[in-house]
């Protein structure tokens, strides 16, 4: 008989092993990449053991259990698992004997239905039939940084979550102090600083189906109602996706403006990058090669905004004449670009932009991982290796821990 096992014991296992007909095979176990779950039983009975087992091993299919599986497809040729071993078992229209995926089509229709339920709901918004915010245009809001010398601070799902106290992004823990943070520079009326929003609200046509079908997931459940509760409808606020201008839109010559202008933006200014440790921001990529300088300040990539008052401290002791402050530090960014407004320096929140970078550079249509580079939408995307680079490692001016 064929020996089979599971790689993923998450939530979809216990679906895929209903699945397994263990009388047309031989059930081995469950692999999983999580060393925390290793020796476990699952559901009691099934050994969950780690994904070495696989090298050189007897096993004639393995059966992914995960949707988003791309880091396991990589493993798996890592390992030199043979591709004709492998069963997607999300993405496959094969049939094998010993599968009975009855169950999985019924699922997978569900999904389906949800999709369309989810853009019927939000359809009086995408034809201009319900009240939403004026979001203006991301090349619009970069002129304006260029001309005026203006600050901006972003606010995406992750800051709005955070002010209605939910926890969103992992990189950063709901905190009360930050939510009260984030809500005054939301309603700041300075005009030193630019106040962007998710663009979520209205027509989705500009982006990719996935995306729409994501922002409409995100928006049900009350989500909007809640949202719409601070926005002020009468304000104009300017488009938070300018720093990702590629990944998430149909036409990829949307981003090729967007990156000629950020460039003009910093084009011979002096750079203080303030990132995330591992962001490794701009290198081995040529978003910056305009500046006049650079320097950094390296910060906890997790939970920053513990340790904002010394990151804060940092920045000040670190300016100097025309210093442009770039920051990429998820809702800390937000409220830090905030801040040094308010002392005269112009500092911009450039979320992932240098990510989205080297997506375009690549044509990739997906989010991938970027060697040496955190990448927090990718599984395993933000455990990165140190890299060797002598300029980046000139170019550090603080540490803050």
């Amino acid at each position: 008989m064929l020996n089979v096992m599971i790689w993923g014991a998450g939530k979809n296992c216990k679906i895929v092993l209903k699945a397994i007909r263990r009388d047309m095979c031989n059930f081995i176990g469950i692999v999983d990449s999580n060393e925390k779950l290793y020796r476990s039983l699952y559901m009691n009975r099934w050994l969950v053991v780690s994904p070495e087992i696989l090298r050189n091993s007897q096993i004639d299919y393995i059966v992914i259990s995960v949707s988003n599986n791309e880091e396991i497809l990589e493993q798996c040729v890592k390992m030199g698992i043979e591709k004709e071993k492998i069963i997607d078992y999300w993405n496959t229209n094969e049939e094998y004997c010993f599968i009975d995926d009855k169950e999985k089509k019924v699922i997978l229709m569900e999904r389906e239905l949800k999709k369309y339920k989810r853009q019927l709901q939000n359809m009086p918004y995408e034809l201009g039939m319900g009240i939403t915010p004026i979001i203006r245009p991301a090349e619009e809001l970069l002129e304006i940084i260029i001309n005026e010398k203006k600050s901006l601070s972003r606010f995406g799902d992750g800051e709005l979550e955070i002010m209605q106290g939910r926890e969103r992004p992992w990189f950063q823990l709901p905190d009360h102090k930050l939510a009260e943070r984030l809500m005054e520079v939301f309603n700041t009326r300075d005009e030193r600083i630019i106040i962007a929003l998710a663009d979520n609200f209205g027509k989705l046509d500009c982006y990719t189906d996935q995306a729409a079908d994501g922002i409409r997931e995100y928006l049900e459940h009350g989500i909007r109602e809640d949202l719409m509760k601070v926005i002020d409808t009468k304000r104009v606020y300017y488009d938070t996706y300018v720093t990702r201008p590629y990944m998430i839109y149909k036409n990829k010559e949307h981003a090729v403006r967007i990156f000629q202008l950020f460039k003009e933006v910093w084009k011979e200014r002096n750079l203080l990058f303030v990132e995330g440790r591992q962001a490794f921001i701009g290198v081995r990529n040529d978003l910056f090669d305009g500046a006049a300088s650079i320097r950094r300040i390296i910060v906890p990539s997790k939970n920053a905004f513990f340790a904002y008052e010394r990151i804060l401290n940092a920045v000040k002791q670190n300016i100097a004449d025309d210093t442009l402050v770039l920051i990429s530090l998820g809702p800390t960014a937000t409220v830090l670009a905030y801040d040094l407004a308010m002392e005269g320096v112009q500092a911009i929140d450039i979320g992932q932009l240098d990510n989205e970078y080297d997506w375009f550079l690549r044509g990739v249509l997906e989010r991938i991982k970027i060697p040496g580079k955190c990448v927090a939408e990718v599984p395993g995307g933000h455990e990165v290796s140190a890299i060797e680079d002598t300029e980046y490692i000139k170019q550090i001016v603080a540490q803050v821990e």
